[in-house]
């Protein structure tokens, strides 16, 4: 296969589009699935082998653990952005420059955050509210996990360019043989060992080496136009601010969105141990559902980005309504399913009655309603592909995390009860939606060079 072949064959700005909307979601898609599936298998193994109180550890830490790597995992949003502009007008030099800016940042982020959080770990579940009962294992458990950042932000990172590009199969077959180094770790140190929580985050971590080696290894072997070089590396001050200018805001929304989801957990830390265990069974049910939505927010944005630099307008309003159509069907479709599949899925688990008690309110308050979010994702994800990262950004800055923080606040005040809790998710959904499409119906730079165009 000729190099102009290999890029036709792995380009959006060309072909049937809903077609390749598919194409290239699918992989993507059971990319994410694989991604919840063997972070639901650390849950799953150390709730049926090493019990509730461990699966508490293992589930709450998610949270500060989001907040910490979530900002910098920003540089792979803001990268597949850059990448997928350059990959449609076909810039080979300025692919290699803004992949070496990447992989620098990326480094430089993951060995500041393990420093960091190993250092901090006890006072920062301290802060969290974390019960006395969960928390020796919940600091050893963050402590290892936090060792595999820097694999984990390279792998993001790396899997992000190689998305853009219109490649979505192979990170999905990175994750699949992580997934399942993952699962046999995960048997032999938790159900065999008895290593517990410990022996959960050191498979993670193991899994994460994996994916990144194979990820980073077929940077490597790329066209020689834009492949990587790790001894040939040259840090560039334009493509390195390029990326800052897109990374930032998309960082911000994601730590925004962890800062918020932290003080929800601390909120539900106070109503106890067996409280947590049932929000972390269900809160990884819940990922089965958002994974595939998110799959598509990201198809938006890789496909947006290659058309916009590409100079293909008509190709991108129809690609934007084709993924709110399949945003819907799937999220119907995954939410109901979850529900449809409860009693045997979260028993996976978790059997303690009250523990699962309290996971099926929380999904009656929160399956249902996940379609609710999806004109914030897929036009969020539209807009930021064509470089409106910051009103993305702020949109979602104000319609869920602060709207979250506020709801907690007051709203507890009033009714202290855990179902004041789960009701903040379907109602900041909503109004983030209503205001993401109002913006962009209304004040979008790219609706106005859709429209002029």
């Amino acid at each position: 296969m000729t190099k102009t072949q290999e890029k036709r064959a792995l380009s959006l700005t060309e072909g049937p589009v809903t077609g390749n909307i598919v194409l290239f979601a699918l992989p993507l898609m059971l990319s994410n699935l694989f991604q919840q599936l063997y972070n639901s298998i650390d849950s799953a193994v150390v709730g049926t082998f090493a019990g509730d109180v461990s699966l508490a550890a293992v589930g709450s830490t998610a949270a500060l653990i989001n907040l910490m790597i979530g900002f910098f995992l920003g540089i792979a949003t803001g990268t597949g952005v850059l990448y997928a502009m350059r990959f449609g007008a076909e810039d080979w030099p300025g692919l290699k420059r803004i992949c070496d800016a990447s992989i620098f940042l990326a480094c430089a982020a993951g060995i500041g955050i393990s420093v960091f959080g190993i250092c901090f770990a006890p006072r920062l579940l301290r802060m969290m509210q974390m019960p006395e009962n969960v928390l020796p294992e919940a600091i050893l458990y963050l402590r290892i996990y936090l060792i595999g950042v820097v694999p984990n932000l390279l792998y993001n990172v790396s899997a992000g360019m190689i998305r853009a590009k219109g490649d979505s199969k192979r990170p999905l077959l990175y994750l699949g043989f992580s997934g399942l180094l993952n699962l046999v770790m995960d048997l032999l140190l938790v159900a065999l060992l008895r290593w517990g929580a410990a022996g959960a985050a050191a498979a993670t971590v193991l899994a994460q080496v994996l994916s990144c080696l194979l990820s980073v290894g077929h940077l490597m072997r790329l066209d020689p136009r834009y492949r990587f070089r790790p001894l040939q590396m040259r840090l560039e001050r334009g493509a390195l601010w390029d990326v800052i200018r897109i990374s930032v805001p998309c960082g911000l929304q994601s730590a925004m969105f962890n800062i918020a989801n932290l003080i929800v957990q601390m909120k539900i830390n106070a109503f106890g141990s067996v409280a947590m265990a049932g929000v972390a069974a269900y809160s990884k049910l819940d990922g089965f559902i958002y994974m595939p939505l998110n799959a598509l927010s990201l198809t938006a944005s890789t496909f947006v980005g290659q058309n916009v630099g590409a100079g293909h307008l008509e190709r991108v309003r129809r690609g934007i309504r084709i993924c709110l159509l399949l945003s819907v069907g799937v999220g119907l479709v995954m939410s109901w399913s979850v529900i449809g599949l409860f009693r045997p899925a979260v028993s996976v688990f978790t059997r303690e009655p009250d523990a699962v008690e309290f996971a099926r309110e929380m999904m009656w308050f929160m399956a249902p309603f996940i379609i609710c979010f999806v004109p914030s994702d897929i036009l969020g994800g539209a807009m930021r592909g064509a470089g409106e990262a910051t009103a993305v950004m702020l949109i979602s800055a104000i319609c869920i995390c602060v709207f979250r923080v506020l709801w907690l606040t007051l709203a507890l005040r009033v009714v202290y009860d855990i179902r004041t809790v789960y009701l903040c998710y379907a109602i900041s959904w909503t109004l983030s939606s209503s205001v993401m499409t109002a913006y962009y119906l209304r004040f979008s730079q790219l609706k106005k060079y859709i429209r002029s165009h």
